[in-house]
C-alpha cells in the first residue's frame, strides 16, 4: 500500500506574506476613510471614483510592465480577452468602487468585517451556479454568517455603506466563482495583469472626469494617501497573496482574513479614535463563525484576492 507523501507545511515567508496582505488590506479602510472624508472632518475630500481610477490605472502600469520584464505574462486569445474584460467588470470596476463609495459612508472596521464574508458568498455562489454540492455545513455558514451581517447592517436604521459593502462583496464573490477556469488556464499573474487593464479602461468614463477635476486640488497628504493605496493595498498585496497562495493552501489564505478586522480595528483606534460597539463586536463573533464553517469545509473554493 502507497501513501501520498504529506505536504509540507508552510515555511514563515508566507505567513510573513499573508501578514503583510491583511495589514495593506486593513489599512486600506482606514487610509481610504481620511482620503474620502470631508475636510471639515480632517478627510481629504477625494471622491471615491477618483480613488478607484488611479488605483487601476495605476496597477495596471504597474501589472503590464512587470508581468512582460518577468516573461509571467501568458499570451491571452481574443476570446479569452473577451472574458477578462467581463471578469474585470466584476473583479475591479464594481468591486472597488462599490467597496470605497460604501468605506465612505460607513465606518473601517465595519467595511473590514464585511470583507470577511467574501469566501461564505463565494461557496453560496459556486452551489448556485453548480460548481459545488450543497451542504449541511455551508447552509449552516451562511445562515450564521448572514445573522452577523444583518445585526451589523442594521434592522430598524439601515446602514447604507455597509449594504454597498456587501454588494461589493456579492460582486467579488462573484468574480471568484466565474475566473477560476481562466486563472488555472492563464495563470493568477495574467489575469490580474488583464483585468487591472480592462477595468481602467472600462471604467475610465466614470472615474477620469472626477480625477480631473480634482487631482489639481489634492494636498500632498491627499497624494501620499493615494500612493500608498495604489501601492500597498493593491500592488503589493496582490504579489504577495500570489506568491502565498503558489506555496500553501487556499483555506491557509481564507484564515488569515480574519485577521483583517482586529487589524483594522486596532488603525481605526489608533488614527480616528474608534472605539467598538457592543453590536459590532456581537456581528464579528457571530459572523466570524458562520465564515469558519464555511472556510474550514473540504473542498473550499480559494480565495485568493481581495477588493
Amino acid at each position: 500500500m502507497t501513501t501520498t507523501p504529506a505536504r509540507a507545511a508552510p515555511d514563515l515567508r508566507v505567513h510573513a506574506a499573508l501578514v503583510v496582505v491583511q495589514v495593506a488590506f486593513a489599512s486600506q479602510t482606514v487610509e481610504g476613510k481620511i482620503l474620502m472624508g470631508p475636510p471639515s472632518a480632517g478627510g481629504e475630500g477625494v471622491s471615491p471614483f477618483a480613488v478607484a481610477m488611479v488605483r487601476m490605472l495605476g496597477a495596471a502600469v504597474f501589472f503590464q510592465a512587470f508581468t512582460r520584464a518577468t516573461g509571467a505574462l501568458r499570451p491571452a486569445t481574443l476570446r479569452d480577452q473577451g472574458r477578462l474584460a467581463v471578469l474585470s467588470i466584476l473583479g475591479i470596476a464594481l468591486n472597488q468602487t462599490l467597496f470605497l463609495v460604501g468605506l465612505r459612508m460607513t465606518a473601517p472596521v465595519n467595511a473590514a468585517l464585511l470583507s470577511v464574508t467574501i469566501p461564505v458568498f463565494t461557496a453560496a455562489i459556486a452551489v448556485v451556479l453548480g460548481h459545488e454540492r450543497p451542504s449541511w455545513r455551508l447552509g449552516i455558514g451562511l445562515a450564521t454568517s448572514i445573522t452577523g451581517v444583518v445585526w451589523l447592517t442594521g434592522v430598524g436604521t439601515v446602514d447604507l455603506g455597509a449594504l454597498v459593502i456587501l454588494a461589493n462583496c456579492v460582486s467579488y464573490s462573484l468574480y471568484i466563482v466565474l475566473s477560476r477556469a481562466t486563472i488555472q488556464r492563464l495563470g493568477t499573474l495574467t489575469v490580474v495583469t488583464w483585468i487591472f487593464t480592462w477595468g481602467a479602461l472600462l471604467f475610465a468614463p466614470l472615474g477620469m472626469p472626477d480625477l480631473l477635476a480634482g487631482a489639481a486640488s489634492w494636498t500632498a497628504r491627499g497624494w501620499g494617501l493615494l500612493a500608498y493605496i495604489v501601492a500597498m493595498p493593491t500592488i503589493v498585496a496582490y504579489l504577495c497573496n500570489a506568491w502565498a497562495l503558489e506555496r500553501s493552501s487556499p483555506t491557509l489564505v481564507s484564515i488569515y482574513i480574519y485577521v483583517q478586522p482586529v487589524l483594522a480595528a486596532v488603525l481605526a483606534w489608533l488614527q480616528l479614535g474608534s472605539t467598538i460597539s457592543e453590536r459590532l463586536a456581537l456581528a464579528a463573533v457571530v459572523t466570524a463563525a458562520g465564515v469558519t464553517l464555511v472556510a474550514t469545509r473540504r473542498d473550499a473554493v480559494p480565495v485568493p484576492m481581495e477588493e
